[in-house]
């Protein structure tokens, strides 16, 4: 499932929203609709209540993360998020750290996939990526930042 089907401002906000209960109610109307675990889903539903999510993945409160500028750049979900389509519970697997952003804005190329891959979980690079990503960063000038201001404003 492409993840902008709940996730639907990624490539228009800093934020990837969590999604209303409506969203999530669009598949499992009748998708798993006796499955335990999504008893907070049908409550929220039947009660109008929003499910109160728990965040997965944090960033201090100082450091500022712009998806749309990260999406619209190439960089894949997955190279944040890992494989979040084989989890049974999503779960950070990134450490999100300082140095491990530094590294990916100074070493972009591994990241960086066609747009229309961007939500593509399996998605695997050519043999000459290396060579298309030098042209992609090239032709769309995409000069990842590395000064402070960048992510502490």
């Amino acid at each position: 499932m492409d993840c902008r089907y709940c996730h639907t401002s990624v490539e228009k906000s800093q934020e990837a929203i969590i999604p209303p209960t409506e969203t999530c109610m669009n598949c499992h109307s009748v998708v798993d609709v006796n499955n335990k675990e999504l008893e907070l889903v049908r409550e929220s539903w039947e009660t109008g209540k929003p499910i109160e999510w728990v965040r997965v993945h944090m960033l201090p409160d100082y450091a500022y993360f712009d998806h749309s500028v990260h999406v619209n750049a190439g960089v894949g979900c997955a190279s944040c998020h890992g494989r979040v389509d084989q989890m049974e519970e999503v779960m950070q697997m990134e450490p999100l750290s300082m140095s491990w952003c530094i590294d990916c804005h100074r070493n972009p190329n591994k990241h960086i996939r066609p747009i229309n891959e961007v939500t593509n979980m399996a998605w695997v690079p050519s043999e000459n990526h290396d060579i298309l990503v030098e042209k992609y960063i090239k032709d769309r000038n995409i000069s990842p930042p590395e000064d402070c201001t960048a992510c502490h404003r």
